[in-house]
């Protein structure tokens, strides 16, 4: 998803005093003790705020109790809750409660540091000297900073804790929708949540007692050294690969999104996150897909975070069978949004974005319907398909755990509206029966100033038969190796290419 993603690091202080210098030891150990103390939140206001943030989930979020019962969220709630009873860093802080927050199982809500947040000295992390795949609660090299290690070999512990263990702690790390796992295993990985996960849940500082199998099934038990400070790990004894080899870049189309391939009618067009200008690059692709007389195309939705719902609608008017839908119900759980009780601590300018964009409905059952503005445009359909250039032959779409929110509804509405479509990858980070969204609100929390992103409605998809909780699942899985990591060998493309031939 190639957003980015915060880094919290965690405080480590070592104060040392020689000799005959004790007074002057003295005073400089005070002085970051009284420093160290400035930046630490009082145990009242960490409750407080948490505990109007429990209010505000249990009042208005549109996930609570729907991934995990609010029984068992109480009992997440009271456990943190009970847990901070000693002063913390901001850092510590967010570290303490984003478990908790995690059990939501929802991917919009993220915990973010307050505005002009600057990690101290002491709040400076170690790095790893080598990169991770992480799959089903195993790690493996990757890149790597040190000729001790291999590409490819397994991590089975490190510094006695078994890797599946770390793993487990790092999932807390990061919130994502219901019980799909290919977020996380990319978050681990990609985004250097494994590291995070060494740092902040364990506090280490290297050097690094691990215990490996190699691929000849061989244990070794290793120890190296932290990351040089600002190096990067790398293998150079492996080069890239390039996947578009045999391809042919289309002119005019921005950031070289559309490809032919050089020998038969087959297309690649990536569909980044959607924004506006998208509308124009759609126009213009599927013309000079049509002109082309392009019979298999490769759409590619990895990576694909979201974005202005609209936009996916106008993609998908080339691409579905007949008149769609892409949203099947947007609903909220209270009937005025924009007067509840923790408005003042809501961003003020979504608030009138909100108002302008969004009506509230009818009552059904315990949600409220919410109905699009003229302002806004039309949130559900159907809508009619493009009266030209719309793609008629063999469509295959590339998806992984990356592939979210409005990325994710797309992708289920492709599913449920398009016949003979063969998807290719892992599971989408988004949920295939829809997700929290349309609006994501910031709350602030009054005394830490720690600002949370918080969904305000619920989005149903058109999906026909959606297993709860889980991504839109690819008609051929496939799995990354080391190797293919470092090599950035694109499997999925491959796959989709030999599908087609």
């Amino acid at each position: 998803m190639k957003a980015p993603v915060v880094k919290i690091f965690v405080p480590f202080l070592i104060a040392l005093s020689f000799g005959c210098g004790v007074n002057t030891a003295n005073k400089k150990n005070s002085a970051i003790t009284d420093t160290l103390s400035k930046n630490m939140l009082s145990v009242k206001s960490m409750r407080d705020d948490f505990s109007l943030l429990w209010s505000a989930i249990k009042e208005l979020h549109p996930g609570y109790g729907f991934y995990t019962s609010p029984v068992d969220l109480k009992k997440a709630y009271d456990s943190t809750y009970a847990s901070i009873k000693s002063p913390l860093t901001e850092s510590q802080f967010i570290d303490r409660i984003y478990p908790f927050m995690c059990e939501l199982r929802c991917g919009h809500t993220q915990l973010k540091h307050a505005e002009g947040y600057k990690p101290s000295i002491n709040d400076r992390a170690s790095h790893l000297p080598f990169k991770v795949l992480v799959r089903n609660h195993h790690a493996w090299i990757t890149a790597h900073q040190t000729m001790e290690l291999t590409t490819g070999d397994e991590i089975m512990d490190i510094n006695g804790i078994p890797v599946s263990a770390i793993i487990d702690r790092g999932y807390g790390l990061y919130c994502g929708d219901g019980y799909g796992e290919t977020f996380k295993e990319l978050f681990l990985g990609e985004y250097d949540g494994f590291e995070d996960a060494c740092n902040k849940c364990y506090h280490w500082k290297g050097p690094y007692q691990i215990k490996l199998r190699t691929a000849n099934g061989v244990i070794k038990n290793i120890n190296v050294k932290p990351a040089e400070s600002g190096a990067v790990a790398t293998d150079p004894t492996l080069k890239p690969v390039d996947n578009f080899a045999n391809w042919t870049v289309v002119k005019g189309i921005s950031d070289a999104r559309l490809r032919f391939f050089n020998s038969s009618s087959t297309a690649w067009f990536s569909a980044t996150p959607f924004a506006y200008a998208d509308t124009l690059v759609y126009k213009k692709a599927f013309a000079a897909i049509k002109q082309k007389g392009i019979k298999n195309l490769i759409l590619d939705l990895r990576h694909n975070t979201g974005g202005d719902i609209r936009v996916a609608t106008q993609l998908l008017s080339y691409l579905a069978d007949g008149p769609f839908n892409v949203v099947k119900e947007v609903k909220s759980r209270v009937p005025d949004l924009a007067n509840n009780r923790f408005a003042k601590y809501f961003d003020s300018t979504i608030t009138q974005g909100f108002i302008q964009g969004y009506k509230t409905g009818s009552k059904a059952g315990n949600w409220y319907c919410i109905e699009a503005t003229p302002a806004f445009g039309q949130i559900y359909g159907p809508f009619q398909l493009v009266k030209k250039d719309h793609f008629n032959g063999k469509l295959l779409v590339l998806i992984d755990g990356a592939t979210f929110s409005s990325g994710a509804l797309l992708t289920a509405a492709l599913k449920a509206q398009r016949k003979g479509i063969k998807f290719i990858g892992r599971e989408t980070a988004g949920a295939e029966e829809g997700c929290n969204g349309v609006t994501l609100q910031h709350l602030t929390l009054p005394n830490t100033k720690i600002v949370v992103d918080f969904p305000w409605m619920r989005v149903v998809s058109v999906a026909k038969d959606p297993v709860r909780g889980r991504g839109i699942m690819p008609d051929f899985k496939v799995d990354y190796t080391p190797e293919d990591v470092v090599h950035n060998n694109d499997v999925d493309l491959r796959k989709a290419m030999s599908l087609v031939r």
